[in-house]
C-alpha cells in the first residue's frame, strides 16, 4: 500500500503550474553574461510596472490552463483507534480557481522576489473506503467537493553569471502557506466520514505547502539554471553575419527597475576581431515606462567595420544609376549647368561626348554619432573618375580624396524608426590627374552635384524605409517614445498582451 504522503507528492503536480509561471516572470528578464569591464552596446530596461504587469498576463494564462489540469488518483490507508482506514480518491477535475495578486519586489543590488497571495482552488471526485477491524468489514462510496483557499508563495531568487559567460540563477528564499483545506463529502457513513476528515485536511495541507516549494526550487535551481546554461549568447544574422548580445556585466537592481547590459557587436562570420573602438557610457534616463531600450552607435560603427574590413564600401557610379531625367548630369559634353563637363570644363575639352564614371573606394571605416541634434555619419574614401568614351573603352582622368558628413534626424511613425538627412557637407582634393590641375572648389561642386542627385536621395529612401519596431504576436507596444541622446537612441514604451479569444 503506498503512503498518504508520496501519494500527495504525486498530486503536487497540480503545483506546476506555479513554476511555469515563475519561470515566465524570471527568465524573460535574463540577459547573458560576459566581462564587466565592458561598456554595453545596449541596455534593456523591465521597471517593476512592466515586472508587475508580466506576471499579471501570465496569471492570466495561468487561469484558463488550470480548469484542464488533470490530477492524479490518490490511494493511502491509516490507522483510527477504532480500526483501519483503506482510501481512494479517483476522477478528480478542477471546477474553480481563484486567481491571487501578484506582486514582484526588486530586490536592490540582489535580484526579484515574486509574490502571489490568496490563491483558491477547488474541485470534485470520486472517494471510496474500506473499513476493517477484527472480522468487521464496512466499506463504501460517493462523491466529495475540495476546496483550497488562501494559498499564498513568495520566491526570492538572484542572477549571475559562471566563468564561460553564461547566466546563472539561483532560488534564495521559498515560504508557501495555506490556509486552509476543506474536504465535504456526499454518501457513507457520516460518523466514518467526520473522523476520514479531520484525518486528511491538515496532512493535506502540510503536504501542498512543503512540495510547492519543493517543485518551485528544482523549477529555479535544476531546470532554469541549466536552460540557461545551454542558452546562446550570439545569433545569426543572414548568412554572413553574427550578432553577439551576450551580457558584459551582471543585472544592476534597483528599488523600481533593473538594467541588463548587452554586449551588441556585429562580427563577420568566422571571425571575431573585436573593432578598435569601445562603446560609450549611457546617459541616465527617468523615464518609468515598462520597457526601456538604449542602443549605442557602438552598434553601428561595428557594422561599418566589419563592412570596410570586408572591402564591401566601394561603388561603381554610372549614369545608369541615375533618374531618367537625370542622366545627362555625368556627361561631359553639356547642355545645361547642371552637368559635370560644365562644372569642370577640363572633362568636356580632353574627353567631349563621353559618360563620367566614378569609382568610389572607402578609406576608412565609416563612423556614426548620435546626439540629441540627430545621427551624424562620417565617410571618407577615395573616387577615380574615368570617362567611358563612345567606343566603350574607359580613359582615367584624375583621383580625389573625399570627407562627408551627414546629420539624419530621426522620428517614430507607426512603430517604424525612420529618418531624413536635414545636413550634408563634403570636402574633396585632387590627388592626381590626367587632364590638368582642378582646384578644390570646383571639385566640391561637382561632387556636391553627385551627392544632390544620388546619394542624398538613397540616404532619404533608406532612412523613409526605417527599422521597424520588432513585433511579437499578440502584443502591442503603446505610449512609446523614440529619443535621441548622448552617442544611444532611447526608446521607451508601455506594453499590452491581447491574446485572440
Amino acid at each position: 500500500m503506498v503512503s498518504t504522503r508520496e501519494n500527495f507528492t504525486n498530486g503536487a503536480k497540480a503545483c506546476r503550474y506555479f513554476q511555469q509561471l515563475m519561470l515566465v516572470v524570471v527568465v524573460v528578464c535574463l540577459g547573458f553574461v560576459s566581462s564587466t569591464q565592458i561598456n554595453p552596446g545596449f541596455q534593456f530596461r523591465l521597471s517593476r510596472s512592466g515586472l508587475n504587469y508580466g506576471s499579471t498576463v501570465a496569471l492570466d494564462i495561468l487561469s484558463k490552463g488550470v480548469q484542464q489540469l488533470k490530477v492524479p488518483d490518490i490511494h493511502g490507508s491509516t490507522h483510527i483507534r477504532v480500526g483501519k482506514v483503506s482510501y481512494d480518491v479517483t476522477s478528480m477535475h478542477v471546477t474553480g480557481f481563484t486567481k491571487p495578486s501578484t506582486n514582484v519586489v526588486i530586490n536592490a543590488g540582489s535580484g526579484l522576489t515574486w509574490q502571489l497571495n490568496n490563491a483558491g482552488l477547488s474541485m470534485d471526485g470520486r472517494w471510496h473506503y474500506k473499513f476493517r477491524k477484527g472480522f468487521i468489514r464496512i466499506q463504501d462510496s460517493g462523491s466529495f467537493d475540495g476546496h483550497v483557499s488562501g494559498a499564498s508563495l513568495t520566491v526570492s531568487v538572484s542572477l549571475g553569471q559562471d566563468a564561460s559567460g553564461h547566466p546563472t540563477i539561483s532560488s534564495t528564499h521559498c515560504q508557501c502557506r495555506i490556509d486552509s483545506v476543506k474536504i465535504r463529502m456526499q454518501g457513507g457513513a457520516s460518523w466514518l466520514y467526520n473522523i476520514f476528515i479531520r484525518l486528511v485536511e491538515v496532512p493535506i495541507r502540510k503536504i501542498l505547502e512543503e512540495q510547492i516549494c519543493t517543485l518551485a526550487r528544482k523549477a529555479i535551481d535544476v531546470d532554469a539554471r541549466a536552460q540557461l546554461a545551454t542558452m546562446p549568447t550570439a545569433i545569426d544574422v543572414r548568412e554572413d553575419w553574427v550578432f553577439d548580445y551576450r551580457l558584459v556585466s551582471p543585472p544592476a537592481f534597483q528599488s523600481e527597475f533593473l538594467d541588463y547590459f548587452h554586449k551588441g557587436e556585429f562580427f563577420a562570420k568566422g571571425d571575431r576581431t573585436e573593432a578598435p573602438f569601445r562603446a560609450a557610457v549611457f546617459p541616465p534616463a527617468t523615464s518609468m515606462k515598462m520597457v526601456t531600450i538604449w542602443v549605442s552607435d557602438y552598434i553601428l560603427n561595428t557594422v561599418g567595420y566589419v563592412l570596410y574590413k570586408r572591402g564591401i564600401l566601394k561603388h561603381n557610379l554610372t549614369k545608369n544609376e541615375l533618374p531618367v531625367d537625370e542622366k545627362g548630369v555625368l556627361n561631359t559634353t553639356c547642355t545645361s549647368s547642371t552637368c559635370f563637363g560644365f562644372l569642370v570644363p577640363q572633362v568636356a575639352t580632353v574627353h567631349p561626348n563621353a559618360s563620367v564614371e566614378l569609382e568610389m573606394i572607402a578609406s576608412s571605416y565609416p563612423t556614426a554619432s548620435i546626439s540629441a541634434a540627430g545621427f551624424r555619419g562620417n565617410f571618407a574614401g577615395l573616387i577615380n573618375l574615368s570617362a567611358r568614351l563612345a567606343n566603350g573603352s574607359l580613359a582615367p582622368m584624375f583621383k580625389t580624396k573625399v570627407s562627408v558628413t551627414f546629420l539624419l534626424t530621426a522620428y517614430l511613425d507607426n512603430m517604424v524608426i525612420q529618418a531624413t538627412v536635414t545636413d550634408f557637407s563634403s570636402k574633396t582634393k585632387l590627388t592626381q590627374s590626367e587632364i590638368g590641375h582642378i582646384p578644390d572648389d570646383v571639385l566640391n561642386a561637382a561632387f556636391n552635384l553627385i551627392a544632390n542627385i544620388f546619394i542624398i536621395p538613397n540616404l532619404n529612401t533608406v532612412g523613409e524605409n526605417g527599422i521597424p519596431f520588432p513585433s511579437i504576436e499578440d502584443v502591442r507596444f503603446t505610449n512609446t517614445e523614440l529619443e535621441m541622446d548622448d552617442h544611444c537612441v532611447r526608446i521607451a514604451t508601455d506594453v499590452q498582451y491581447s491574446p485572440p479569444d
